[in-house]
């Protein structure tokens, strides 16, 4: 009888920790494939004919651009109603300096915040590699 009421225990605990890392894995996995679809979205429509200048300086997945890339970036985004959360620039290789929507007070999806950012920068420093983190909606 022991082993009965042990055996159902460990049945019950087991079904239990299956549940519970079911759905974790499922979340992640749901989460990868979101993170998935918008690196798509953004190398096959706005990325596209661009060089990334990211030689492995950084994350692989982080593409950089040189500043009249990074233009024709920001004018494509702005047509597809894309947000930036925040501009991050490279300097020989190191971080520069970023700039987000927060120093603005704006919305990542209103032009003005993320077209004067970039203006700034421009004016500091003509050898920066841009990127940037981008607000891609979920459809």
């Amino acid at each position: 009888m022991t082993q009965l009421i042990l055996l159902l225990i460990a049945v019950f605990i087991g079904v239990y920790y299956i549940r519970k890392y079911s759905k974790k894995a499922k979340l992640d996995i749901q989460k990868y494939s979101q993170i998935k679809n918008k690196a798509d979205y953004l190398t096959t429509n706005i990325f596209t004919n661009l060089k990334n200048r990211n030689d492995g300086f950084d994350v692989e997945s982080i593409y950089y651009f040189s500043e009249s890339d990074f233009e024709i970036v920001i004018n494509r985004i702005e047509k597809l109603g894309v947000g930036i959360f925040g501009i991050e620039p490279w300097l020989d290789g190191e971080m520069y300096d970023v700039k987000s929507v927060e120093d603005y007070g704006g919305v990542s999806t209103d032009s003005k915040w993320y077209k004067t950012a970039f203006e700034e920068f421009k004016k500091e420093n003509k050898n920066l590699l841009y990127s940037a983190t981008y607000d891609i909606k979920q459809n």
